[in-house]
């Protein structure tokens, strides 16, 4: 009996081991050395010590996402965040995704492409695309960084605006908060 019953006592502690300490199945959950930020129906992984704040804008569900540092540089980025309820599902999501890099090309001021490449947002492909435009005739040139994503029945477009300067070690860190957007 003895033999038999110190298997079990083995093999039970090791399955409450490997249930409470084990790493999330989530990738995205093991990226982010701090608490998630909540916003709207997604979440954002930001450095430590940094905050968001949102703020409506234009159409009911869009809003704006400000993202401030730990004090020193201020408000360094904002995320535009557009919400499109879908009048059917979207087959070819790269197609979609193809699709929005084209209306920006059309629609924004000036517009100088940076580049466009594949990315993973919440488990799904889509584009990640960099382009500078200049939105109005006495402003300066803008970076923006842009992809479309799909939760549920709604086409959620982000488009983060970066005011961080020539700073390529803050510009990473903001473009990593665009990568790891998670929904859910």
């Amino acid at each position: 009996m003895q033999k038999l019953l110190i298997p079990i006592m083995i093999a039970a502690g090791l399955l409450t081991l490997t249930a409470c300490g084990g790493e999330p199945d989530d990738d995205l959950a093991r990226n982010c050395a701090v608490e998630r930020t909540e916003v709207e129906r997604f979440s954002l992984c930001l450095p430590d010590g940094w905050v968001a704040s949102t703020q409506q804008f234009g159409e009911q569900g869009n809003f704006v996402v400000n993202i401030q540092d730990d004090g020193v540089l201020g408000v360094v980025m904002q995320m535009h965040i557009k919400k499109d309820p879908l009048q059917q599902p979207v087959r070819d999501k790269m197609a979609f995704a193809r699709q929005a890099v084209e209306i920006s090309r059309a629609s924004a001021p000036n517009y100088s492409p940076v580049s466009t490449e594949p990315t993973t947002i919440n488990g799904e492909e889509t584009l990640l695309h960099i382009f500078d435009a200049t939105p109005g005739e006495d402003a300066e040139t803008m970076r923006y960084y842009q992809f479309v994503t799909i939760y549920g029945s709604v086409a959620y477009g982000f488009t983060g605006v970066l005011f961080a300067g020539e700073n390529e070690e803050l510009r990473e860190a903001l473009v990593d908060v665009l990568k790891n957007v998670r929904f859910g």
